[in-house]
């Protein structure tokens, strides 16, 4: 039996509640498939690079299990035939990747972000012509509103 992991996707438009029974049917529908599941942890409610289903937001799901490559076959066709997975993917580690264990690490999370701003990469500002207008500051929630009614209109004269 070899290592792998899992990475998959579920709509935001679901409860906390709602999320938790999702992944345990999914988690009882693998090991139904002969994978011994190791870790099954939700790594939070993430904003999608883009829509995907007209979903823009996804709750992250990563398991780590262990299973023969013929079960492999048969789990990657349930999920890509379940509903309510937008997204997954099943990856073996390999010596020397980056794990999306290792991904899902907050403190790792921290320790990159660190040692990115230690670089130097975070603190270069971008020049600012002055003839920008400066007005009032706007929130993150304000802008991500003004951000998605944009990208709805964009979408409507598509």
């Amino acid at each position: 039996m070899a290592n792998y992991e899992l990475l998959y996707t579920l709509p935001a438009k679901y409860t906390e509640g709602e999320i938790a029974d999702l992944k345990n049917k999914i988690t009882a529908e693998l090991t139904k498939l002969d994978l011994k599941i190791t870790r099954n942890d939700e790594i939070g409610k993430i904003k999608l690079a883009y829509p995907m289903q007209h979903v823009r937001y996804g709750h992250y799901v990563l398991v780590n299990f262990e299973a023969e490559p013929a079960a492999i076959a048969r789990a990657n066709d349930f999920i890509r035939l379940h509903s309510e997975i937008i997204r997954h993917q099943i990856v073996k580690p390999e010596a020397g990747t980056k794990l999306f264990t290792q991904l899902a690490d907050p403190e790792a999370r921290i320790e990159r972000h660190t040692e990115t701003v230690s670089a130097g990469i975070m603190n270069q500002a971008a020049p600012v012509e002055e003839s920008v207008a400066k007005g009032p500051a706007m929130s993150s929630e304000e802008l991500d509103k003004r951000l998605t009614a944009l990208e709805e209109d964009i979408t409507k004269e598509l």
